[in-house]
């Protein structure tokens, strides 16, 4: 077979509608034809590897911070809500600058905005208690 290999990702048939599909086209009611058009604009595709890796690197800063915040909270001597707060602080700016990275638009790089935010807390919130006593007792108790 001499004829050339078709590019990846294209049809090896023709694009053309088999004269049978034409007809039902033909036949379909126009308000039909309308919301079949406008619903495949609206197709969302989702990769699931580039979601994962992000919730991957969004962990990542997230626990970065919590490291940084409960070293932070520590030498500084915050006990009780404070320390707490300054954590909610920290997640809630780092949060935004997340957001704010992602053009104002998280659902393009994420499935929610709480996995974002919400996510990213909690999986750094036992790093920061872990770090802010550790740097505690170093710093106010030896």
């Amino acid at each position: 077979d001499t004829r050339p290999a078709q590019p990846l990702g294209r049809p090896a048939h023709s694009t053309e509608a088999h004269p049978l599909e034409r007809r039902r086209q033909h036949t379909r009611p126009r308000r039909e034809q309308m919301s079949a058009q406008s619903a495949s604009k609206k197709l969302i595709v989702i990769d699931p590897e580039k979601v994962a890796n992000n919730a991957k690197v969004n962990g990542v800063v997230f626990q970065f911070l919590a490291i940084v915040a409960g070293i932070v909270c520590g030498c500084l001597g915050l006990t009780d809500l404070k320390g707490f707060a300054a954590f909610v602080a920290a997640n809630v700016a780092i949060g935004g600058a997340v957001v704010a990275k992602c053009g104002f638009k998280p659902s393009k790089y994420f499935v929610g905005i709480d996995k974002v935010i919400v996510d990213g807390a909690s999986l750094g919130f036992g790093t920061f208690v872990l770090f802010w006593t550790l740097f505690y007792n170093i710093c106010h108790l030896f």
